[in-house]
């Protein structure tokens, strides 16, 4: 009884602390975007909203998010098809109204509103954020955590500029270009740390955040390359097998006949010669009659071995049936491949195999 208490607190505390973090952070970034939806400048506006489309990783758990105006108008949204659409209805008219964050909760999401104002209101933020990451591994909930932290640190820079720029314009405008400059993915930018005020120990966190977040996508970029050296590498296999006859090692009926299709197809184009070399093993249903197909299977392997050994470089050899086989001699003649035939079948008539019993007559 008490654990199952203890659980639910936690999961309470879990739960107001998800809600507060998120509206602090949308409050941020409702102050963030204020004068540009003052201005009407709604192309920045929607940069900043294509910001969290663009990177979902960064803004975990948001699935609707948009910004409208005093008017009741849709200046920007994840869904660019919403913008310009007027919103009409008692509930956004209440929270435009609204001096204060509202929030609510449906299911597993979360409702947030947050008036945008300058001196005064001139708009508000709602996002609905998901709440089923509250139950994801607590190595997750720290990225999320580090990556909610880049963000509000980012945003209180932009907001500190705009409040404080006459007291610390210098040192906050160099702070903003680098977490500017972190956020466009140059990941080794680090802020300049003076001092022991509040610029320079919120340089150090930012530092300090950049850094681990760097180490997290070096090894993020790691395990993606060996996923794909992985990936091409089953490819490769998956190419072998399916182009080569496992008895023999020879490439199977299926790649010769498309080899074949494509080498005649050019040989005609470029008037070259082109031949090719049929084998028929001489009574092989015998051996495997008499002696089993282990004998059998010997025997085709030793055949493949002789054929290999004795066609040229440019050859194609191939186990095309049971006991047959094809030679395709690109720029040979007929000439040429009458001597290649010949020198594969003395080959054939001379191999022996220390496995391999005698046929007699």
């Amino acid at each position: 009884m008490a654990t199952g208490v203890a659980l639910e607190r936690q999961a309470d505390e879990q739960r107001t602390a998800f809600t507060r973090t998120n509206t602090e952070a949308l409050e941020l970034l409702a102050l963030a975007v204020a004068p540009a939806v003052a201005a009407g400048n709604h192309h920045d506006v929607q940069a900043t909203v294509d910001n969290i489309a663009n990177f979902p990783s960064r803004f975990q758990g948001i699935e609707e998010f948009e910004i409208v105006n005093k008017q009741g108008k849709v200046v920007a949204a994840l869904d660019p098809r919403r913008f310009g659409e007027v919103l009409r209805d008692d509930a956004t008219r209440a929270q435009l109204g609204a001096l204060a964050p509202t929030h609510q909760r449906a299911g597993s999401q979360l409702l947030v509103t947050v008036p945008v104002r300058l001196k005064h209101p001139i708009g508000m933020l709602r996002a609905k954020v998901s709440e089923v990451r509250l139950n994801r591994s607590v190595e997750r909930q720290q990225t999320g955590a580090t990556l909610l932290l880049a963000i509000t640190m980012l945003l209180i820079g932009v907001s500190l500029h705009f409040l404080h720029r006459r007291l610390v314009g210098k040192r906050l405008s160099s702070l903003t270009k680098v977490a500017v400059s972190f956020g466009k993915g140059n990941m080794g930018s680090r802020a300049t740390e003076s001092g022991t005020d509040e610029i320079s120990e919120l340089a150090g966190s930012f530092n300090k955040m950049a850094g681990e977040l760097e180490l997290y996508t070096e090894d993020l970029e790691r395990l993606v390359a060996e996923r794909t050296a992985q990936l091409e590498e089953a490819n490769e296999q998956l190419e072998r097998l399916a182009t080569t006859d496992q008895l023999t090692g020879l490439c199977n009926r299926r790649h010769f006949d498309q080899s074949a299709r494509r080498a005649i197809e050019v040989a005609r184009r470029n008037d070259r010669p082109l031949s090719m070399v049929l084998i028929d093993t001489d009574r092989f249903k015998s051996i495997n009659d008499r002696f089993g197909h282990p004998i059998g299977d010997v025997i085709l392997r030793d055949v493949a071995h002789v054929l290999s050994e004795n066609a040229r470089k440019a050859d194609l050899v191939a186990r095309i049936g049971g006991e047959e086989f094809a030679v395709m001699m690109p720029e040979a003649s007929e000439e040429l491949a009458a001597q290649g035939a010949e020198r594969m079948r003395r080959a054939l008539e001379e191999a022996r195999h220390p496995d391999a019993p005698e046929l007699g007559d």
